[in-house]
């Protein structure tokens, strides 16, 4: 089984170019519901970066590419963010072609942590683009006979609703989490996702709120204002079947695990039902 099979019925990849603004590559993002988006050459369309909802972490304060807002703007998100995408993207991404195995792709998925790569032609143009739950979609009849138990993350790290935005961003970054739970008196609450930076400024919530254009505005923002409150939630004794299912049906790319009155004990993620099919395919 190739990358072709898995793409084939996929519409139209989103994309955009390295002079689009951060402000519209992020509307983009938030408009089609997509983590990231591929950045090619506007002539040819020949690959050239890809700007993920990472990258959006990291330029809101999570990491070094916040230095484009606090060095040279000043710490002015609403000028920051007209800079081109290219300021921020992730340059010489890993890329696949519609002949590459499917056990390539699951493998890079799970080695190098990313959740999508873009599908390029042998002249590097872009073709379109293959995600964790494309691949789940994909072999969803080939799971079976597990439990969420077998793959989950047991006491993962959490937020809680008092942390500010810039701090979660961080903690995201630094361990390389698209979403964390929201625990308060240890008990579930609601979960943060990377995807929440994207509809913060791919909507009109941050610069509505803002008086000065100061990041701090939104950075010290607290993440029980943004979290997705009561998310849906599974248990220890769920089948990964079921789990996968409720992903791809809702969109979600992690499901919180609990158990009696809304203990926290675990995460079950897209990238761990990956790591199961790669057991499938080694």
């Amino acid at each position: 089984m190739r990358v072709g099979d898995v793409i084939k019925d996929k519409k139209d990849v989103i994309k955009v170019y390295p002079s689009t603004t951060i402000r519209d590559a992020v509307s983009k993002m938030n408009n089609s519901g997509s983590r990231r988006v591929p950045v090619v050459d506007a002539g040819t369309d020949r690959i050239e970066g890809i700007v993920t909802s990472m990258d959006i972490l990291d330029f809101m304060g999570g990491g070094n590419k916040y230095n484009l807002v606090k060095f040279k703007h000043d710490h002015n998100l609403l000028s920051a963010i007209n800079e081109p995408v290219k300021e921020i993207m992730t340059s010489n991404p890993v890329c696949v072609r519609e002949s590459t195995p499917l056990d390539e792709v699951i493998d890079i998925f799970v080695e190098k942590n990313v959740g999508g790569t873009p599908v390029i032609d042998k002249e590097d143009i872009l073709i379109s683009i293959i995600t964790e739950r494309d691949v789940i979609r994909h072999l969803i009849d080939k799971i079976e006979g597990k439990t969420v138990q077998d793959y989950m993350t047991e006491d993962p790290i959490v937020a809680t609703p008092g942390m500010r935005l810039k701090d979660v961003a961080r903690v995201m970054l630094r361990n390389g989490f698209r979403r964390l739970p929201v625990v308060s008196e240890d008990r579930l609450v609601g979960m943060v996702t990377s995807t929440d930076f994207i509809r913060l400024l791919g909507s009109d919530w941050a610069f509505n709120r803002m008086t000065t254009g100061n990041v701090r505005e939104i950075t010290n923002v607290r993440v029980e204002e943004v979290m997705a409150k009561d998310p849906v939630k599974v248990s220890r004794e769920d089948s990964l079947r079921s789990v996968a299912e409720i992903m791809i049906n809702k969109g979600i790319g992690a499901l919180p695990v609990v158990e009696d009155k809304d203990n926290l004990v675990g995460v079950i993620t897209e990238k761990d039902i990956v790591a199961f099919l790669r057991e499938i395919y080694s």
